[in-house]
């Protein structure tokens, strides 16, 4: 009879693996860095699982600013306090920031050539792909259950079909969740 498989735990990143890896996920992040911070923190570094990646992005959807911003603050005060928490996120805009204010000088001198907005017009439908590559495997990682189901599709009309503003999705969909998670338990 053998032993029991033992799962190891994540491992810890250090300050500087914090701050260095989150500088990649900037740097190589063009069209939106949340698909390569979820391959960073879940596939490559196994920081963490898919759920607990999935906990961090909605924790970090209800405070204000960028949502990958917030993981990177939540998960690297989680792990080395505020000193991790700023690491993580100077990292993370480092190379952006630098590249931005390159792309401003060159947009205000070359916007106006036709090569250039033709290049970025065919980046779009990439950064289209990748966030709706990661918003499947969030949704692919989401319990199944009704609460979920219903929260989920309420949320997609009201913001997808609807488009109403942020706020008032958020106003309508919590109490809706948190009432349906409530009656699933139940149930």
């Amino acid at each position: 009879m053998s032993a029991p498989a033992l799962t190891s735990p994540a491992p810890s990143p250090s300050l500087w693996q914090l701050f260095y890896n989150f500088a990649m996920v900037g740097l190589f992040g063009f069209g939106g860095v949340m698909p390569w911070a979820r391959q960073m923190m879940v596939d490559r570094r196994r920081w963490v699982d898919e759920p607990a990646f999935n906990e961090l992005l909605t924790t970090g959807q209800f405070f204000p600013g960028p949502n990958i911003g917030n993981v990177s603050i939540i998960y690297g005060r989680r792990q080395h306090g505020l000193a991790g928490a700023c690491a993580a996120l100077f990292g993370l805009y480092l190379f952006p920031s630098i590249i931005t204010v390159l792309a401003g000088f060159a947009y205000a001198r070359w916007w106006s050539n036709d090569t250039v907005q033709q290049v970025f017009g065919a980046i779009m439908p990439i950064a289209t792909g990748l966030m709706l590559g990661t918003t499947l495997r969030l949704l692919k990682a989401m319990p199944r259950n009704l609460a979920n189901g219903c929260a989920f599709a309420v949320t997609f009309v009201l913001m997808g079909v609807l488009v109403l503003p942020l706020w008032s999705v958020l106003l309508i969909c919590i109490p809706l969740s948190i009432a349906l998670r409530f009656i699933d338990k139940r149930a």
